[in-house]
């Protein structure tokens, strides 16, 4: 994961912390959290709990409010960790939740597409939000390529970075 300086203090302070710590909370939390359709919409994969109803000509609009795919993408697909549960996390617990709910989510958006997949996780006001677009051709990283401009504390996460998917979709465009 690439990060500026205020994340790797995060992540430090969680690697620093005995893997015996779990965070307590219920099944049904997570549930809620990491079971989301996603949806191909026009080259885009959106989180999504209903079936997007959009024109190419309004989402090619709503494309270019955002400047391009990438940045549509990263906007929609966007996740605050603690809209899930009831009890207050901390930001270390947080963090934790994220990276599962990333690997859970790249194990099933990897299935979709060909594309490397882009993992954005930033803090502010410490509540965790993680984001995700496809890597595209003439399209960067939506954070750009220096993550020390941000104060808050960001990183990126590349989908190669994470285990491997064993599984294989054969309708995959």
């Amino acid at each position: 994961m690439i990060t500026n300086n205020v994340m790797k203090k995060i992540i430090k302070n969680v690697n620093n912390k005995s893997n015996e710590e779990k965070v307590s909370v219920s099944v049904k939390e997570l549930q809620e959290a990491f079971n989301i359709s996603i949806e191909k919409l026009y080259g885009c994969l959106i989180l999504s709990d209903k079936k997007t109803a959009i024109s190419k000509e309004q989402f090619n609009q709503a494309v270019l409010s955002y400047g391009d795919k990438t940045g549509y993408e990263a906007s929609i697909n966007e996740r605050r960790i603690i809209d899930f549960f009831d009890i207050p996390l901390t930001v270390s617990e947080q963090y934790k939740i994220g990276r599962l709910y990333v690997q859970c989510l790249n194990n099933r958006i990897s299935l979709m597409t060909n594309n490397k997949l882009v993992y954005l996780f930033d803090f502010n006001d410490d509540i965790l939000t993680v984001r995700f677009h496809q890597l595209r051709k003439g399209e960067g990283v939506f954070f750009g390529d220096d993550l020390h401009q941000f104060i808050e504390p960001v990183g990126v996460l590349m989908s190669d970075e994470l285990s491997p998917n064993i599984i294989e979709n054969k309708e995959v465009d």
